[in-house]
């Protein structure tokens, strides 16, 4: 991968030329910073970037950074950055979701067939497969910790534990 925070680089559009896939997601929004994704094929002798993928997000000041996560058994790569969320499968050269996340992404993370995504006011959990599955309202100061089948959420101090399949709540405490 080839990533690319703060401006393009100076020979994109050499790179969108050669591309197999461009997505260009809202390059000319006012305000914010550029970024680009050029995905290269690692069994090519083709030296350009087979996808290339570009946005513009809010930072929050230098707060918040973009975060990729990749599933290589499903191809999926999970984009984040800003309010961003964004999902293509590499393998089909296509997108297979985007979605917001209020105020600033922080990560994604990979537990076992599930991806969790942390961001400043929501937890999400994704398939491996980029299919949403639930998220919930979260508020800082807060953490998630993973065991087996559930997830417990610490949001500012109270604890509830969520299946990570369904979201159900399992069991809610209070410290």
């Amino acid at each position: 991968m080839l990533i690319e925070d703060g401006s393009l680089p100076r020979i994109y559009d050499s790179y969108v030329k050669n591309a197999a896939f461009v997505d260009q997601v809202e390059p000319s929004a006012l305000k914010g910073r550029d970024l680009f994704l050029g995905v290269c094929d690692a069994g090519s002798s083709h030296r350009w970037p087979e996808i290339v993928i570009t946005q513009r997000y809010e930072d929050a000041s230098g707060t918040f950074h973009p975060g990729f996560l990749v599933v290589p058994e499903t191809s999926i790569l999970f984009i984040g950055a800003g309010e961003r969320l964004l999902g293509y499968n590499v393998e089909r050269r296509e997108k297979v979701f985007e979605d917001r996340t209020d105020y600033g992404f922080w990560g994604w993370t990979r537990h076992e067939d599930y991806i969790l995504m942390a961001a400043e006011l929501e937890f999400g959990v994704w398939r491996k497969t980029g299919e949403k599955l639930w998220s919930a309202f979260v508020e800082p100061p807060w953490s998630f910790n993973v065991s087996g089948e559930t997830v417990e959420l610490d949001i500012m101090g109270q604890l509830k534990t969520f299946s990570l399949e369904t979201g159900a709540v399992a069991l809610t405490n209070v410290s």
